[in-house]
């Protein structure tokens, strides 16, 4: 599978990354502090699989050859690091989770659509080794 212009989806990759570690330590660090809340309180902690659906949404569009298409890609990729990480400062009510969903929903998209792309590469490969 070839590469198109890589570098846009790794430095979005790698901040999600260096954010979603952030979280990380932060919730340690809380854990430290409050190791009686801990035990009586469930966390959600999204950070880990927002990373991966960045990666995966990401590797997509490294994938996804120069089109509009593969622009909008990028536009949902920096909304979703920054929606996810300024979603404290905009005055609505739950959108870190619906962009969270997003993410969900984009990655599932992605997936799929990166095992057609794997599908039409085996058939073309099969079909030219059997000339």
């Amino acid at each position: 599978m070839k590469l198109y212009k890589p570098l846009f989806s790794i430095i979005v990759i790698i901040v999600q990354l260096i954010l979603s570690l952030k979280d990380y330590y932060e919730l340690q660090e809380w854990k430290k502090a409050n190791p009686e809340l801990d035990s009586l309180i469930s966390l959600v902690i999204h950070y880990d699989t927002l990373f991966l659906f960045v990666l995966i949404i990401g590797v997509y569009e490294m994938q996804t050859k120069p089109s509009l298409i593969k622009k909008l890609i990028r536009i949902l990729l920096v909304c979703i690091v920054f929606g996810y990480s300024f979603s404290g400062i905009i005055p609505i009510e739950d959108f870190k989770f619906g962009v969270y969903n997003t993410a969900w929903f984009s990655a599932v998209v992605a997936i799929v659509l990166i095992l057609i792309q794997i599908g039409k590469y085996g058939v073309k490969k099969i079909n030219k080794n059997s000339r």
